[in-house]
């Protein structure tokens, strides 16, 4: 069984809060973000549960995350720093999802796809969910897929 709603949304919550002091803040419209200006990132669970999650950001919410987390300015981050942030996050975010699941499951590594012109899917999906987030205009997505 996947965790409810009101649950994703805390650990969302929870995880920008306490890894960058940041309150991220639920939205209520699915955020317009051109390709080239998101990441994003996918981290499975395999076992008992099967599913994953997908983390669509904006480049800019990544870069002021990153920023936060590695203590430097916005212009001293390179694309490698902003990769290793929004799979950090992302798999924060799995794991205290994976903790909400019954039965044995892991987690895999964060994959990450940025650039222009590109579609993240799923195959066998059972459900899929759509949380929308946002902090002080910048979009964030998190979809928690469930597989047959």
């Amino acid at each position: 069984m996947k965790p409810n709603p009101e649950q994703v949304r805390n650990i969302v919550h929870t995880v920008w809060s306490t890894q960058l002091g940041m309150d991220i803040h639920d939205s209520e419209f699915t955020p317009e973000m051109t390709e080239a200006e998101t990441l994003t990132a996918a981290v499975h669970i395999t076992g008992d549960f099967r599913g994953g999650i997908v983390v669509e950001c904006s480049r800019l919410l990544v870069r002021r995350a990153a920023s936060v987390m590695f203590s430097r300015p916005a212009e001293d981050l390179s694309p490698d720093d902003e990769r290793d942030v929004i799979g950090e996050l992302t798999n924060v975010v799995a794991g205290n999802i994976k903790a909400l699941v019954t039965g044995a499951n892991s987690l895999s590594l964060p994959t990450i796809v940025e650039g222009t012109d590109y579609q993240v899917s799923s195959m066998d999906v059972k459900t899929s969910d759509e949380y929308h987030f946002a902090l002080d205009g910048e979009a964030m997505t998190l979809t928690l897929v469930e597989h047959s």
